[in-house]
Parts: C-alpha cells; sequence; structure tokens
C-alpha cells in the first residue's frame, strides 16, 4: 500500500513542481540552450552521503537525502529535463509545511477530511488487493498460447503479394495498340505516364504491393498467375481495359509462434484477468450470507 501511496505523493509534488516551473521560469529552457557547461576537473570525486544525511531542517522537521532521492526517482525522465533538484526540495519543503499547518489547525480530526481518508484507503486497499490477487497471479501459459496459435493461424499468415504495375485505357483498340509497342520493347512506365488514364499514370502506372484477396477478380486472377516481367494480355473490367505486368512476387507466409507469442499473451490476459476478479468476487459472496431489502430496494 505504501508503493500506492508513494505514486500520489509523487504525482502531487510534480504537479506542483511542473506548475512553479512553467509559471515563474517560461523561458528557462530557452535561455539555458546554447549556453557552454562548466568543464569538470577529472580530479573532482563525487561524496556520496550516507541515507540520513540531513539535507534540510526547518522547525522541528528534516528532510533526509534518503527520502529525497526515493521521491526524486519516482520522477519520470521526462520531467526530470524540465525540473531541478531545488525545485523539488522546495516542494517537498512546501509540502511538510503545508502538512503541518493542517494538523495544527485540527484537520486530522475533521469529519470530513476522515471520510476522504477512510475512502482513500479503500480504494487503496481495492486497488492491491486486485494488484496482488489478480494481476500478479493472473498468466497465460504457453498451452494456452498454443492453442490460440493454432486456432487462428489465418490472423498471423501473410498472403501472396505481387508487385503490380498497370496501364488502363478507354478503348480495347487503343489497349491493343500499346500491347504490341510494349512487345517490341517500349517502356512500361513511359508508356503509363503518357497514356494511362488510371489514378497511378504520374508514378508510371506504379501500384505498388497488393495482396491476394483484395484485387478485382478479373485482375487477380491473371496477375498471381504471370512470371516477372511479362506482360498480360488486354483486361476488360468495369474500369477500362488493362495492361499489367509484376515486378516482384512474395510467397504466403505464416509468423512463427515465437514471433506472436506476446501478442497472444496481451490478447488473451485480459479476458483471463476479468474471469479471475469475478470469480474472486464469488469466493468472497458464497462466504457469507447477503441479505436484501428488494422493497426498501425500490
Amino acid at each position: 500500500m505504501s508503493k500506492s501511496i508513494n505514486i500520489y505523493r509523487t504525482a502531487a509534488i510534480l504537479t506542483l513542481c511542473l506548475l512553479v516551473f512553467f509559471i515563474f521560469n517560461p523561458f528557462s529552457i530557452l535561455a539555458d540552450e546554447g549556453t557552454s557547461t562548466t568543464e569538470t576537473n577529472p580530479e573532482d570525486v563525487e561524496t556520496i552521503l550516507p541515507p540520513e544525511t540531513i539535507l534540510a531542517s526547518f522547525g522541528d522537521q528534516t528532510i533526509t537525502l534518503g527520502e529525497f532521492n526515493q521521491l526524486w526517482e519516482e520522477v519520470p525522465e521526462d520531467y526530470k529535463l524540465q525540473l531541478d533538484k531545488s525545485m523539488m526540495l522546495d516542494q517537498m519543503i512546501s509540502e511538510k509545511l503545508l502538512i503541518q499547518e493542517a494538523k495544527n489547525m485540527g484537520l486530522e480530526e475533521d469529519n470530513d477530511v476522515l471520510d476522504q481518508i477512510k475512502k482513500m484507503v479503500e480504494q487503496i486497499l481495492v486497488q492491491v488487493l486486485i494488484e496482488r490477487e489478480i494481476l500478479d497471479k493472473t498468466k497465460v501459459n504457453d498451452e494456452e498460447v498454443s492453442e490460440y496459435y493454432e486456432q487462428n493461424k489465418d490472423s498471423f499468415t501473410e498472403k501472396e503479394q505481387v508487385y503490380l504495375y498497370n496501364i488502363l485505357f478507354e478503348t480495347e483498340e487503343e489497349a491493343q495498340d500499346i500491347l504490341e509497342q510494349l512487345k517490341a520493347g517500349g517502356d512500361f512506365s513511359e508508356i503509363a505516364k503518357e497514356k494511362s488514364t488510371g489514378p497511378s499514370a504520374t508514378q508510371g502506372g506504379d501500384l505498388g504491393y497488393l495482396t491476394k484477396g483484395t484485387i478485382i477478380p478479373e485482375i487477380e486472377e491473371v496477375v498471381f498467375a504471370l512470371e516477372l516481367e511479362e506482360l498480360s494480355e488486354v483486361i476488360k473490367t468495369d474500369f477500362g481495359f488493362h495492361i499489367l505486368k509484376i515486378t516482384e512476387k512474395k510467397p504466403e507466409t505464416v509468423k512463427t509462434l515465437e514471433e506472436v507469442k506476446e501478442d497472444i499473451i496481451q490478447t488473451l490476459l485480459p479476458d483471463k484477468q476479468k474471469e479471475a476478479f469475478e470469480n474472486l468476487l464469488e469466493e468472497l459472496k458464497n462466504k457469507v450470507e447477503i441479505e436484501i431489502n428488494e422493497e426498501a430496494l425500490r
């Protein structure tokens, strides 16, 4: 539970630090850019102080180096770039002073405060219970991973692909004329740029990699039967008349179990955790006799 409380405390202090930083130092980051750093004397040796070293004292309170370092380590690295340790220490001092003032005002005994503390403690208790009994203990075993893999192999299959080029014409006569030019050695990409009416004309007819099952049937049947650099015959579709060729082929591949193991675990884990949580609730309810006043519930 102390870990959860520390997280809340770190977040609160970090929020205060960032607020002060951006209000009073809006240009500090930019001002620091371009300034040269002081050269470090290689003979200087960093002194390692014990954690009980007093870092700050005020009134009858102190902050030790160990207490400070523990909180500093919990600050995300990205935020450390925008903060410095002096600012963090100042906020820790502020926090302790505010807490002391609240105690001096008797807020520890205030009923509203006590209610809020009780609710927070209850929330943390439930959170830690779920972490320890559900999240930490619920695992997906290798057998479950293998079973899911075999049952969903299609999801891990990359279908056959071809790298396709296309020239589109409005009439069959023009398409046949151009096909003869191509067979005689004409440059496919240049002719596509000049003659094609398709959207890929500016790219020389380049349609990139296309996967089996994603191309209209009249074309797919032809292109996956073509050899590399082989020209198709003129093909009629609802879009017009096509001349096609492919320059590369990728065979169908299936990802190995090891390649997708972590993905499968992340897929199965939420349902297992949900089931474990429901089982825990059911077990707890079965241990007691629950009576519900249905009339009052209405």
